[in-house]
């Protein structure tokens, strides 16, 4: 078996931590940004805002799928393979089985008030909404979609990152035996940075080209959700190969400008694209087939570019232990798994002050972090809590 860089990686814990903090504010941004559909919708929707978004939406996730990978890759050699099962059951699907009856029936609730005029109290929600042969607001029922699976309106909404993460721990387990017969080491011992682009750039491309005209990337449906499991499935096993990969780990890190360069660079040119400027003012539908190449170039490029350029100045700058660091290593799955009903529960307890488009989303940021901190603090006191969280008991 080959050896990992290093047992402990602080810059991969400072990148999961900045993730998922970013992950609030995008979901944040979800409730304000215009013609993007969410689960509710501000009075106060913005345009400009979709050029922020954009700046993160394409690399966000695969960013935490990488992650994942290399914080597997680094514990491999220190747990079995019965242990990381149980380790990831009782972390990753007990708070995911909690959170689904728990924790997401909130934002179901509120998108129903405010999509379908529902009216009936929470109480009455939950009844409908534990009642898994139920067939009212079919277009709200998640697992239905394309996969024939009928559990009412019961949901995992933003914590399909649990049930995929769990899904692709069950197929690195089923490739365990092969993958601690290669020697990474050897193989990554002369990568070039050109290789370290070309391989994930490349798979990006073809996936974009090919699996997602005909699977889209927003349903989030295990069954059959392709395009995504194809990108995030590779990432995953990108980072786990980085992280037995030394070599290339350096490379990318001496190669940061150069991929920020290259980051910048492709997200200028999605901006321009999205506001339809300059050379951009086409329908990609009526284009040629060489101008929808150089698009999915640039797409693609930015997905790879923004995460090589992440990973490299993390590596350069963010590799030490720092208390704030030691305290999100324990607080950022709790604080991921309440953020999105927090969000959705104080945006429409907000929205009856019509505080306006500058004091409520500064409100809405404040009472989000201050929800996320103090729930963890009450979670972190009980041996129940702990365990519905997935937290260390």
């Amino acid at each position: 078996m080959s050896k990992n860089i290093d047992s402990r990686r602080y810059d991969i814990d400072w990148l999961r931590t900045l993730a998922f903090i970013l992950l609030i504010f995008y979901h944040i941004g979800q409730f304000y940004v215009a013609d993007w559909g969410w689960h509710v919708k501000s009075a106060y929707l913005s345009e400009f805002l979709k050029n922020i978004m954009l700046l993160v939406n394409q690399w966000r996730m695969p960013l935490i799928f990488l992650i994942s990978g290399v914080a597997l890759s680094l514990v491999e050699a220190k747990i079995s393979s019965t242990e990381l099962l149980k380790i990831r059951f009782t972390r990753v699907v007990i708070p995911l089985f909690f959170g689904m009856l728990v924790i997401v029936p909130p934002q179901v609730y509120f998108e129903l008030v405010q999509s379908e005029g529902y009216t009936a109290s929470y109480l009455e929600f939950l009844k409908l909404y534990l009642d898994i042969d139920s067939t009212m607001y079919a277009e709200h029922q998640l697992l239905t979609s394309r996969t024939g699976l009928s559990l009412g309106l019961i949901t995992y909404n933003h914590l399909w990152y649990l049930l995929y993460l769990f899904t692709y721990t069950l197929v690195y387990l089923a490739i365990k035996p092969l993958l601690v017969k290669i020697n990474w080491q050897n193989i990554s011992q002369n990568v070039s940075a050109f290789t370290i682009l070309a391989i994930p750039f490349t798979l990006v491309l073809f996936y974009d080209i090919v699996l997602l005209q005909y699977f889209p990337e927003d349903t989030f449906v295990l069954v059959g959700d392709w395009y995504n499991h194809a990108l995030y499935f590779t990432v995953f096993m990108l980072g786990y190969a980085l992280a037995k990969s030394p070599n290339v780990w350096q490379t990318l890190i001496n190669n940061r400008k150069v991929w920020l360069v290259l980051a910048i660079t492709s997200y200028s040119l999605i901006v321009i694209r999205s506001n339809r400027a300059l050379f951009f003012d086409f329908d990609y539908s009526s284009a040629s087939m060489q101008t929808q190449l150089l698009i999915n170039v640039i797409w693609s490029g930015n997905k790879v570019f923004w995460l090589l350029t992440l990973l490299g100045f993390a590596g350069a700058y963010l590799n030490k232990k720092h208390p704030i660091l030691t305290y999100m290593n324990k607080a950022v799955l709790p604080w991921y798994i309440l953020h999105q009903t927090l969000i959705i529960v104080f945006a429409m307890w907000l929205a009856k002050f019509e505080l306006g488009p500058i004091f409520e989303p500064i409100l809405l940021i404040i009472l989000t972090f201050m929800g996320c901190a103090l729930g963890y603090e009450i979670i972190k006191r009980y041996v129940v809590t702990r365990f519905l969280f997935g937290l260390k008991i």
